[in-house]
C-alpha cells in the first residue's frame, strides 16, 4: 500500500506549533445541602490540587418508599423512588448483612432522603438513596438516564489573589442561591448538586517536518521550541488558566444560567485569557472524562456522554497546522 504525505501540497506559516489540553483530573459530586459539612471534612482537594472549576447540577429527587421496607433475618428489602414531575419510578433494592447480629433495624424519617441500617450491636450503613444508587452497593451497574446530571451553571473557583477555593466561595454564591431558590419553586421534583473539579494542563508541541513552511518564520519557530522546552511546556498565570478553562467549558456546554462566553470564546478582545494570544498558541482542547461515575453530565447542547471533548483554535488561518484536530 502506498502512503502519501498529507502535507505535501500545503505550505504552512510555521513548522512548529504549540497546543495544550486542559483535562479533568479530579472530581467530586455532592448535594448542595451537604456543602458546608463537606468543606469541613473533605480531603480530595488541597493547595497543591485545588478545586478550580465547579458545575451546578440538577437531577430528580430520590427518596425511600418507607412503606416498602421489609426485613427478613439478615436481608433488607426496600424501594427507592425517583421523582419525575408527578410520577414516582420505583427501583427495588436488596441488601444482605450476613455477619450482622440480629435483629436488624431500618430508620428513615421524613423527607425520606436519608436512611440508616443498624443491628443489635452496631451501625451497618447510612446513605442517601440517590447516592446509594450511584455507588457500587447495587449488585448491577444500573443504567438510569433519569439520574444523569443536567449542567445549569459553570463557574471558576479562583479569587483575586488565588486565595479562595470553590467550596468557600460557593457557600455564599449568589448564583447558587438563585438556582436553589428557583428550583424549590419551579422544579420541586429535583435536587441541586455541585460538581467540584480540578483541571490540569497537558502541553503539546508539534514540529511538522513533513510540511513546507515559510522560511521567513524560522527564527520564530526556533524561539517557540526553545521556550517550550525551557519552561517544560507553556507557562500561563493561574488566573488566566482558570479564565480560559471556564470560558471554553461555557462555550461548549451553553449552560442555562451562564451569560458570558456563550458566543464569544475565543476572542482577542477578552483580556481574561489574553496570554493565549500573546504566546501565539495555535489551539487548546478541553476534555472531561467522567466514565468512572455511573452518571453522565450534560446540557441540551452537548448531549449525554461519559467523555466530552472540545477543540478551540486561537488562529483559524489554514496556513497554521492544528494538531488537536488529528488527536480527536
Amino acid at each position: 500500500m502506498k502512503i502519501t504525505n498529507p502535507f505535501k501540497n500545503k505550505v504552512y506559516d510555521f513548522s512548529t506549533e504549540s497546543f495544550f489540553i486542559m483535562y479533568l483530573n479530579i472530581f467530586q459530586i455532592i448535594q448542595e445541602v451537604d456543602l458546608q459539612q463537606y468543606a469541613q471534612s473533605q480531603e480530595t482537594f488541597s493547595s497543591k490540587i485545588p478545586c478550580n472549576i465547579y458545575f451546578i447540577l440538577r437531577r430528580p429527587k430520590v427518596t425511600v418508599d418507607i412503606e416498602s421496607v421489609k426485613i427478613k433475618g439478615s436481608k433488607v428489602y426496600f424501594d427507592t423512588l425517583i421523582q419525575d414531575k408527578s410520577k414516582f419510578i420505583p427501583i427495588s433494592i436488596k441488601l444482605e448483612f450476613s455477619k450482622a447480629k440480629l435483629p436488624i433495624s431500618f430508620k428513615c424519617e421524613y423527607p425520606y432522603n436519608l436512611f440508616t441500617i443498624t443491628d443489635s450491636d452496631s451501625h451497618l450503613l447510612t446513605a442517601k438513596p440517590g447516592t446509594f444508587l450511584d455507588e457500587s452497593y447495587t449488585e448491577k451497574n444500573l443504567e438510569i438516564p433519569l439520574l444523569d446530571y443536567e449542567i445549569l451553571y459553570i463557574g471558576q473557583a479562583y479569587g483575586k489573589n488565588g486565595e479562595r477555593t470553590a467550596i468557600e466561595r460557593l457557600m455564599s454564591h449568589s448564583t447558587l442561591q438563585k438556582i436553589y431558590s428557583q428550583s424549590l419553586s419551579y422544579n420541586p421534583d429535583s435536587d441541586i448538586s455541585i460538581l467540584l473539579t480540578n483541571f490540569s494542563q497537558l502541553d503539546l508541541l508539534s514540529v511538522n517536518g513533513l510540511a513546507k513552511s515559510n522560511p521567513k518564520n524560522k527564527e520564530d519557530d526556533d524561539k517557540r521550541a526553545f521556550e517550550f522546552f525551557k519552561n517544560n511546556g507553556t507557562l500561563f498565570s493561574e488566573n488566566q488558566k482558570i479564565n480560559f478553562t471556564e470560558a471554553a467549558l461555557i462555550k461548549y456546554f451553553q449552560p442555562k444560567y451562564n451569560l458570558e462566553f456563550k458566543d464569544s470564546f475565543p476572542s482577542k478582545n477578552h483580556k481574561s485569557y489574553s496570554e493565549c494570544y500573546d504566546l501565539n498558541i495555535k489551539s487548546m482542547a478541553i476534555e472531561l472524562d467522567t466514565s468512572e461515575s455511573q452518571r453522565k453530565i450534560y446540557t441540551e447542547t452537548s448531549g449525554k456522554k461519559t467523555r466530552h471533548y472540545m477543540d478551540f483554535s486561537f488562529d483559524t488561518r489554514e496556513d497554521r497546522f492544528n494538531l488537536l484536530n488529528m488527536i480527536e
